[in-house]
């Protein structure tokens, strides 16, 4: 049987502008013929060009009371988007209320000065993240060095606190390239470069930066690959986001803990598992890790800016993936980096 939508393919909104300019057109042309084809048979033709002229303005003033209310709806919509700037996002485009062209435009231009209000507000917040993270070790090693030379101390102590101010720099140094990479993997018209990669060989050498990341807490790194897997990206960006991962798998694993890497490939995508045996990730905070600068509510212990994860995500969606997460509570957690075969 032919469905009804097969015979209609297009769609007739009786309240868009061309329907209804449509309908004044055609609705205009039968009384015109209406009235040729009545007054040749009862008057004369000087009568019938009085009438003519006389039906020429009614139809000419309907027209202009049609055209003014399309172009009175245009006139509020362009002086409305006019008056909006950055400081002023929050407003709408109340004044239309039709379901015609106009109305959808102007409902997709609220829609759009809220994506662009929503933009802003996470842009002035990673910004004030940022300086924070900034300011911070800035201001401890400041403190410190004017502790340290508030008066006479022996070598050791003048160890220590350069011990301390290097450990900070460190700090500060890490959260200054991972801000650059997050702004990198934001910017498109930076990222040039694209290559064929073998993936596994990748894998192999992230397994052996694993291990020594691993070392210093006993936590036993191990590796499961599929060979000879090729995919298109930025090689070094991509090891960054699996090393991040990697990373706070091995962070959040206890003593003699254990990580495994997965590579496995399936017909039309890639996918590496990153496993451990931590304490897990409660289930509110899941949706929330991979925002900029979060830190979850057993992370006090731990070092970070908190930006790994979002630079992972923002990596791995360049590619054209997504990061998948499961966790049980003291059981530990599994990231899952989805990639396409290209």
């Amino acid at each position: 049987m032919v469905k009804m939508n097969n015979l209609f393919p297009l769609k007739i909104k009786l309240k868009s502008i061309k329907y209804k300019l449509f309908l004044w057109y055609v609705a205009s042309l039968l009384v015109l013929i209406a009235y040729i084809l009545f007054f040749i048979h009862y008057y004369t033709v000087p009568h019938s060009i009085h009438i003519l002229i006389v039906l020429f303005f009614i139809l000419a003033i309907a027209e202009f009371i049609v055209v003014y209310k399309i172009t009175k709806s245009i006139t509020y919509l362009s002086t409305k988007i006019k008056s909006i700037t950055s400081e002023n996002l929050e407003e709408k485009i109340n004044g239309i209320k039709s379901e015609d062209e106009i109305g959808e435009l102007a409902n997709s231009f609220n829609g759009l000065l809220d994506r662009l209000n929503e933009a802003f507000k996470r842009e002035q917040q990673f910004i004030g993240d940022v300086a924070h993270e900034l300011k911070t070790p800035l201001s401890t090693q400041i403190s410190s060095f004017e502790v340290t030379l508030s008066k006479s101390r022996d070598i050791d102590e003048y160890k220590k606190t350069i011990e301390e101010a290097l450990a900070e720099a460190h700090q500060l140094s890490a959260t200054l390239k991972n801000v650059l990479d997050l702004a990198w993997s934001e910017t498109p018209n930076k990222q040039n470069g694209r290559t064929k990669f073998n993936l596994s060989e990748l894998m192999d050498d992230l397994y052996e930066i694993a291990q020594k990341i691993a070392y210093k807490k006993r936590v036993h790194v191990k590796l499961s690959t599929t060979k000879n897997i090729y995919i298109y990206g930025f090689k070094d960006k991509l090891a960054r986001a699996i090393l991040n991962i990697i990373d706070n798998a091995v962070k959040y694993s206890p003593v003699e803990g254990q990580v495994e890497l997965i590579l496995e490939k399936s017909p039309s995508k890639v996918l590496i598992s990153i496993i451990d045996n931590g304490q897990g990730i409660p289930e509110e905070e899941i949706p929330h890790i991979f925002n900029r600068f979060y830190r979850g509510s057993k992370t006090d212990k731990v070092l970070g800016s908190g930006l790994g994860l979002a630079i992972a995500k923002s990596i791995v969606t360049l590619h054209q993936g997504e990061i998948k997460v499961k966790s049980n509570k003291g059981k530990g957690s599994t990231f899952i980096v989805v990639l396409p075969l290209f």
